[in-house]
């Protein structure tokens, strides 16, 4: 059975593993001539503990992930695959996962967490919950570090 990618999804918060994650999707996209859509997820009006009237200060924090999410885009890849981004505000495994469904998407990447067990029994993990909620195969980047810097060391697929 073979499995073919029209349209990959990747969540990006600006951290190294995650522009990680994004030159392997954007590599994926290429190989499958599939369409990548990148996403940012802000912490909605709760989180931020700012009332609800404040669409303002949202809409700037939008264009600035909005700014960020093109410059990401335009550093880590070639332009020789379609990209689509967008900005969302609310939980993010939530919005990952709403997004994925909405946009019909064939497969998510992301990069591993890099949170200790303990830390993410404290403070969950959004990997986790992605993982678990996606009806679409999860392509988890399993991020080498140390003295000689971050490299990709694995794959795995989680469906």
């Amino acid at each position: 059975m073979s499995h073919s990618l029209k349209k990959i999804l990747c969540p990006i918060d600006f951290t190294e593993r995650s522009l990680h994650a994004l030159r392997a999707a954007y590599a994926l996209a290429l190989c499958f001539s599939a369409h990548l859509v990148t996403v940012c997820v802000t912490p909605g009006p709760q989180a931020l503990r700012l009332p609800a009237s404040r669409e303002a200060t949202h809409e700037i924090l939008d264009a600035y992930y909005s700014e960020q999410l093109a410059l990401a885009v335009q550093q880590w890849t070639s332009g020789n695959v379609e990209v689509k981004s967008m900005v969302l505000r609310g939980e993010a495994a939530d919005e990952i996962v709403r997004a994925a469904e909405s946009l019909d998407v064939d497969a998510i990447v992301m990069a591993d967490d890099p949170k200790d067990s303990w830390e993410r029994v404290r403070d969950g993990s959004t990997l986790e919950e992605v993982t678990t909620q996606s009806r679409c195969p999860v392509y988890v980047l399993k991020i080498a570090g140390g003295d000689e810097g971050i490299g990709i060391n694995r794959v795995i697929r989680l469906s």
